[in-house]
């Protein structure tokens, strides 16, 4: 359907002082989903991530004896396939010939530009919103946060509070731990650390309290809060909508959360003749999810 001067009826005339609308400048800058992904390209259609562990630990051996023998194992297979997005808007040329604002009302290709960087938010923020759901799983069979994690070499490992805590002192304390006693690929504890604390907008002031202050409230001010001393920081996801109690952390381990772009926002315009009708048209392609679920330990309160 084009945008017509129907449709548009009060821009033909300069008669309005203001039109009020979404903003259309900046909003590349301010996308969140670059705060909790690690932003990389692809190359093809798509790729795959191969996670290989070992080969463990040394061992000891007496004088003389033959060293014992390792080998590496192969983990699961991640394949990021790229999905293409776009949209198409269309005005008519009497509206573009007539329409005294369609540098602020219509403005076609800003709006669409809009549009296909707000879809980037909300489909990354879509990994965050089925974290714990089992239909929407990695290439290990489980979902993000997971308690049956695989291990290369055999054995699982979880990256998610077996008892589920709400946003709190203690709750980071203990994700901070269970994160740095996490195995690394080849099963032995790596040692990786709480980065940023990921969570709905909803939970942003009680979080901003827990680690904002240099003292703990609960103590008539008198401890030391040592959660503020980690400088961690925090990422509110506007669209982080299925559930307001689940959070999480963004850990160092490297290969976590994804989001690769196979080809950035490209903006078309062609007229069609017939209908004397201007087209304006962007997409792009991307792929999205997780290689290593040690870059997530979530909670699911």
């Amino acid at each position: 359907m084009s945008l017509t001067t129907s449709a548009a009826f009060k821009t033909l005339k300069s008669t309005l002082d203001k039109i009020v609308t979404d903003k259309t400048d900046g909003v590349e800058d301010g996308l969140v989903y670059k705060k909790f992904c690690k932003v990389e390209t692809m190359s093809d259609n798509y790729v795959d991530d191969l996670e290989n562990g070992g080969p463990g630990l040394a061992e000891e051996v007496g004088e003389g004896v033959a060293l014992p023998s390792k080998q590496l194992y192969e983990g699961p297979q991640t394949r990021y396939t790229a999905r293409k997005f776009g949209l198409i808007m269309s005005m008519t040329e009497e509206l573009d010939e007539d329409g005294k604002y369609n540098d602020q009302y219509a403005n076609l290709a800003r709006r669409m530009k809009r549009a296909l960087f707000k879809t980037m938010d909300v489909d990354a923020a879509n990994i965050l919103n089925r974290a714990f759901n089992s239909a929407y799983v990695g290439g290990d069979g489980q979902s993000l946060a997971s308690a049956s994690h695989t291990l290369p070499g055999g054995g699982t490992f979880s990256n998610t509070l077996s008892t589920a805590f709400s946003p709190s002192r203690a709750a980071l304390i203990v994700v901070r731990q269970n994160v740095m006693l996490l195995p690394g690929h080849d099963g032995v504890t790596e040692g990786y650390m709480v980065k940023k604390i990921v969570c709905p907008v909803q939970q942003l002031g009680a979080w901003e309290g827990i680690i904002g202050s240099d003292k703990v409230p609960e103590s008539g001010n008198n401890e030391k809060n040592i959660v503020a001393d980690w400088k961690l920081e925090l990422v509110p996801v506007p669209f982080w909508s299925a559930s307001s109690t689940n959070w999480g952390v963004i850990t160092n381990a490297d290969n976590g959360i994804k989001f690769k772009m196979r080809r950035k926002p490209r903006a078309r315009t062609w007229y069609d003749e017939p209908t004397e009708v201007i087209n304006h048209g962007v997409s792009a392609r991307w792929a999205r999810g997780w290689t290593d679920p040690r870059g997530f330990y979530g909670s699911n309160a």
